[in-house]
């Protein structure tokens, strides 16, 4: 039987290769799954050789932390492709570990190697290139201009659109969701989405809060939704909503349910701005790192912002409020103008809603499926 190792090292990558272990399995049932991964990966039937989940970090200082997991990983990893030689490896975003670590141990073995999901090396990782051109088969990617970079690079790419596309759609009516939430309808409803791993929590949702108190003393009777992460855990949320000095109700289950009570947002940069596009909620993003994680982004930062609905549109559509910047009043001061300025939140949500047809059509994990079964066809036939 055909059988595939899958590499992923945050929730948002787990849940991503979990869809597409769905979509191969209902195109070849026979298809064997194993992983370094987490919990969405091993449900979707892929036996979990470690989960890395939990590890989850953003860049190399902040990894740093957890070098001994990561040690071990690559024990299980390499002797897992020395052991059972999979017919195929597929890494899922994760580039700090995937990249210079995984796929040259693939490589090593003679396992194909595909990269679904692209880390953002077109953003600040330009040296990470080599390590895509001497270890990489074939490119997947998410993003139309991430098509044209690896072109201009010369290394084979696919895009086939973003899977958000398919599943950003409520699962209630916007009534329901309101009394689901315990909000008032004829309030007004500001989210905060803080990010989706324990630490960005830590270090946005405080400096969302003090800005939902601002935004709170310069508009009496907005009430404000936090949406719950899949893998945070409630108690972790529930101790700064109980605290927060307004009135913050805790969202759980599907994020779209909650991003369509919402008249505006504060969004932690990352997949959650596409989120919040995809339903048109005007916001501000924000974004906190370890300062010498930040320090060394500056350095070879290539682009010009950093929340992807302004990387899509190739110009600031929304605010962005990075590291020192990132300050309570400037935040509330963006929120409450979105509020105040009825017709700008409306040509604002308009331009989100144009900035999303970028993403493609629906139907991108099959096509991803795809690639990836051609990929075991010409492994199969060169073998």
């Amino acid at each position: 039987m055909p059988s595939i190792v899958l590499v992923a090292g945050d929730p948002s990558g787990d849940a991503q290769a979990a869809r597409l272990i769905t979509a191969l399995k209902q195109r070849n049932a026979s298809l064997t799954f194993s992983a370094l991964g987490g919990p969405a990966m091993q449900q979707a039937g892929a036996a979990l050789l470690d989960d890395l989940t939990t590890t989850a970090a953003i860049g190399p200082f902040d990894a740093a932390r957890h070098l001994g997991r990561f040690t071990n990983a690559k024990r299980l990893f390499e002797e897992y492709v020395r052991s059972r030689h999979p017919d195929l490896a597929i890494l899922v975003d994760f580039g700090d570990f995937n990249l210079p670590v995984i796929a040259p141990i693939a490589k090593r073995h003679g396992v194909p190697v595909l990269y679904y999901i692209s880390p953002q090396v077109w953003a600040w990782g330009r040296f990470r290139l080599r390590y895509i051109r001497r270890y990489v088969e074939r490119m997947i990617v998410l993003f139309p201009f991430e098509e044209a970079f690896y072109r201009r690079e010369g290394i084979p790419v696919t895009w086939v659109g973003h899977p958000l596309m398919e599943s950003a759609h409520p699962t209630m009516t916007k009534d329901d969701a309101f009394a689901r939430f315990g909000l008032n309808p004829w309030r007004r409803t500001v989210g905060l989405l803080p990010g989706s791993r324990p630490h960005e929590v830590a270090r946005h949702l405080p400096l969302m809060i003090k800005s939902a108190q601002r935004i709170a003393w310069q508009m009496p009777g907005v009430q404000f939704l936090l949406p719950k992460a899949p893998a945070l855990p409630s108690e972790m949320l529930r101790r700064w909503t109980e605290r927060a000095g307004v009135e913050l109700r805790m969202a759980e289950g599907s994020v779209y349910d909650a991003l369509q009570v919402m008249e505006a947002a504060v969004v932690a940069s990352g997949t959650a701005t596409l989120d919040a596009a995809l339903c048109a909620v005007p916001m501000a993003v924000v974004y906190r790192a370890s300062w010498p994680t930040y320090l060394a982004a500056r350095c070879v930062l290539r682009i010009p912002h950093i929340a992807m609905v302004n990387i899509l549109a190739q110009r600031r559509l929304v605010p962005e409020f990075v590291q020192h910047r990132a300050d309570p009043g400037r935040i509330a001061r963006a929120i409450v103008e979105l509020l105040r300025d009825t017709e700008r939140a409306s040509q604002v949500r308009q331009e989100l809603r144009q900035v999303t047809q970028r993403l493609g059509a629906p139907g991108a994990v099959d096509r991803a499926a795809t690639v990836v079964l051609e990929a075991l066809r010409a492994a199969a036939s060169t073998s």
